[in-house]
């Protein structure tokens, strides 16, 4: 077998000085035993750059495991989405039930209101004719139930009726709709017509919110 020497590596087959890192020799090419083994040696100091394959290794075990979890957080994903719509939907339609009910409780306000007023402007009506033996003339309109009409003179001079008002606290500027209360006679005060156009703008018989002298209230409708 060859000799290692510091200069070098002896052939075996021909005796020819080699260096250390030369597998064969150059004279006789003969192998150099001593200098493969040298190389193996430097081979394994050199450290791989190639990855560990996780797949050398399988089990069947782990991967059901992994499929497993990956199934349950697709299913985590699915109900989270599924919950949290439900969630939105319920908060939505809530909103909207709420927004109905407020705009139908404040509709149905307005409606009271506007009854409300009819009926003591119809009241007071009735009162001043219970004084003056009639209702106020268009001319004279709704004013004449707190303002006395100049019909009527405060001495009462040559008048067999007196007016004795005012016959309501508060006059009514406009109904709850920011309209206009329409009052009217058509034979000389002896009876009335009273009414609210009401949110659509009804005019006379055709409105919801309407009072004549023959009383028509809240309970008879």
């Amino acid at each position: 077998m060859a000799t290692q020497e510091r200069a070098g590596i002896t052939c075996e087959q021909c005796g020819a000085k080699l260096s250390s890192e030369l597998r064969y020799c150059m004279h006789c090419y003969a192998p150099v035993a001593g200098a493969a083994r040298a190389h193996v040696e430097l081979a394994g100091q050199i450290k791989t750059t190639h990855r560990v394959d996780p797949m050398l290794v399988f089990s069947q075990e782990k991967h059901d495991q992994i499929v497993q979890r990956a199934r349950s957080r697709k299913r985590m994903i699915v109900s989270t989405a599924t919950a949290l719509v439900i969630v939105v939907a319920s908060a939505i339609s809530f909103s909207l039930v709420a927004r109905h009910r407020q705009q139908v409780a404040k509709a149905s306000a307005r409606e009271e209101a506007a009854w409300r007023d009819l009926n003591t402007l119809a009241e007071s009506l009735e009162r001043f004719k219970g004084d003056v033996n009639r209702y106020p003339t268009n001319q004279e309109g709704l004013a004449g139930l707190s303002r006395r009409p100049a019909a009527f003179p405060p001495d009462g001079a040559e008048h067999s009726f007196y007016w004795f008002g005012p016959y309501i606290d508060h006059l009514p500027e406009v109904d709850p709709w920011g309209n206009d209360y329409v009052y009217r006679t058509e034979d000389g005060g002896h009876s009335f017509e009273l009414y609210s156009s009401g949110p659509g703008g009804e005019t006379g018989s055709d409105s919801r919110f309407r009072v004549t002298s023959i009383r028509e209230t809240l309970s008879d409708r």
